[in-house]
């Protein structure tokens, strides 16, 4: 059997055990270690949320090749980045048939947009197309005269023209599909900063 005072010095020497503890994981510096991975898992987060790059990003599709490029528009649709020599080999490829000739070739070193391009016929288009900074709708109005030269053929008529300078802007949805990942981060950080 152990004797009282046995028990009472075993007391106070976990006592002192908890309390070094206790105050070695609420010292300054471990309270600046773990302020710095809430603030380096706070920066990842926001960064996972911001989509980085220079050139601007469209949907690419034609739908008579690709029934997805219908509204809504499907989840596999290509992007393209506008600055690419791809975007115009697609239009050239895809689109000489659907578009007037000055749309599909393109001016060089002219600045491109996100289009959205729907026909009477049903046909929907987004491209990247060049387009005046000053005056975006210009594209749908050479789209519009176009059309008045062959009246009788709906795949030439216009339903809806969009000219847009944000990336993949061309689409429904673009910037809901974010929220999700901005809404999961904020909860990601504030369960990681109340442990």
């Amino acid at each position: 059997m152990r004797s009282p005072a046995t028990r009472w010095r075993q007391a106070i020497l976990a006592f002192s055990l908890d309390r070094s503890l206790l105050l070695y994981t609420c010292s300054e510096e471990n309270l600046i270690k773990i302020m710095g991975r809430c603030v380096a898992f706070t920066l990842a987060a926001l960064l996972a949320t911001i989509d980085i790059g220079s050139c601007l990003q469209c949907y690419q599709c034609n739908s008579q090749s690709d029934p997805t490029c219908k509204d809504p528009i499907g989840g596999r649709t290509p992007i393209v980045d506008c600055a690419t020599q791809d975007s115009i080999n697609y239009n050239r490829a895809y689109l000489s048939l659907i578009l007037p000739r000055e749309l599909v070739e393109g001016v060089t070193g002219a600045p491109r947009y996100c289009h959205k391009i729907v026909f009477q016929s049903g046909t929907t288009v987004r491209t990247c197309l060049d387009a005046n900074p000053t005056e975006l709708n210009q594209t749908c109005r050479l789209l519009e005269n176009a059309a008045k030269s062959v009246p009788s053929d709906p795949s030439k008529q216009l339903k809806h023209c969009s000219v847009c300078d944000k990336d993949r802007c061309n689409g429904a949805g673009s910037i809901v599909a974010s929220a999700p990942l901005a809404l999961l981060a904020l909860v990601a950080t504030l369960l990681y900063t109340k442990q």
